[in-house]
């Protein structure tokens, strides 16, 4: 007879097209959620078996445990890049014979320092964090855990870890020639450069696109998409009187809202305003609409960064700075191929 898989909050979370946080609240009783939702939640854990304390504990046949850090705010939204992520690294891990176990970092926890609560009573093996986490709260986790631990898309300066990026610089720079090279001399960039290290690098690869094309880069038309401190999401952005032919924006999330702001000003893309994104998140955007964008390699991502994490677990070798993993162009129908002045 063959193995139970057992349900997991992401397999309700999946089910529901909602984030784990919003499940965890739900069954725990948790303030963060409707009446109806945590209705629902609870009706789907029990049609789906769900039963708290069901996976596998750390006592049960030795395994391998490899623990996997998120933080709230890459979770709260649906679709989840992370998430995505998230997925592929279980499969990868369970297909090499260890189990996953996921923590998300709530933002009190990382905005304000407070202790950590990681993976419960599980002793984990190795660590792997998806996403940028402030750097104090990155080394907390390493001190905590006491294994080794790599970060995967993001990197900073610390040689203790090992870093596992997108390529955000040349991505967004072959994104934007590619708005460029259909007809585009006026562009603006939708996200927040500081706050993140990916948005600051995708800003960056539009700026030198633009620099080397001898193309003009307008304060106006640099549009935030939310707060500095990284946490905010700002869901209606502010746009300029005079706007830009077309747009190249820092995620498809953020290119998604400016297509909806688009429309409330009776604005169409890509006839009016070209519109590009960042991530490859959505497979539609719009009734009709397909996304220009550029496909962060998740697959890839995932297997190098547990990789990378397993070799450290057998003590082969030190951590190796960044690496950069590579992804491709996604041609949709939201950019326009205009007429070039004589």
């Amino acid at each position: 007879m063959g193995q139970v898989r057992s349900v997991k909050l992401e397999d309700i979370a999946r089910e529901l097209g909602v984030s784990i946080v919003s499940v965890s609240n739900a069954l725990k009783g948790k303030k963060g959620v409707s009446e109806n939702l945590r209705l629902r939640v609870r009706k789907k854990a029990e049609e789906m078996g769900y039963h708290p304390g069901t996976e596998p504990s750390a006592s049960q046949g030795g395994a391998v445990y490899i623990g996997v850090v998120i933080a709230e705010r890459y979770v709260k939204i649906y679709p989840s890049f992370y998430m995505d992520v998230y997925r592929q690294i279980a499969q990868e891990a369970s297909a090499g014979g260890c189990l996953t176990v996921l923590h998300i970092v709530e933002q009190a926890e990382e905005k304000n320092g407070q202790r950590l609560k990681l993976f419960m009573d599980i002793q984990v093996q190795g660590v792997l964090v998806l996403g940028e986490l402030n750097a104090d709260c990155v080394r907390q986790i390493r001190k905590k855990s006491g294994v080794p631990l790599v970060c995967v898309d993001f990197y900073g300066m610390d040689p203790a870890f090992d870093y596992i990026a997108v390529d955000n610089f040349h991505g967004m720079q072959r994104l934007t020639q590619k708005v460029i090279d259909c007809g585009h001399e006026k562009i603006g960039f939708v996200g927040t450069p500081l706050a993140t290290e990916s948005i600051m690098d995708r800003y960056m690869g539009y700026c030198k696109a633009m620099e080397v094309n001898g193309l003009s880069l307008r304060e106006d038309w640099l549009i935030y998409d939310r707060e500095e401190d990284g946490y905010t999401t700002i869901l209606d952005v502010s746009l300029p009187e005079e706007l830009p032919t077309a747009f190249v924006c820092n995620c498809d999330r953020s290119a998604r809202l400016l297509i909806e702001q688009l429309a409330r000003r009776r604005l169409r893309v890509p006839e009016d305003v070209s519109v590009a994104g960042f991530d490859h998140s959505y497979v539609s955007v719009a009734e009709g609409l397909t996304m220009t964008t550029y496909e962060c390699d998740e697959r890839t991502l995932a297997r190098e960064g547990l990789k990378t994490l397993l070799k450290r677990m057998e003590g082969k070798g030190g951590p190796a700075g960044i690496r950069i993993i590579e992804g491709e162009l996604v041609e949709g129908n939201t950019v326009a191929t205009l007429e070039r002045q004589p």
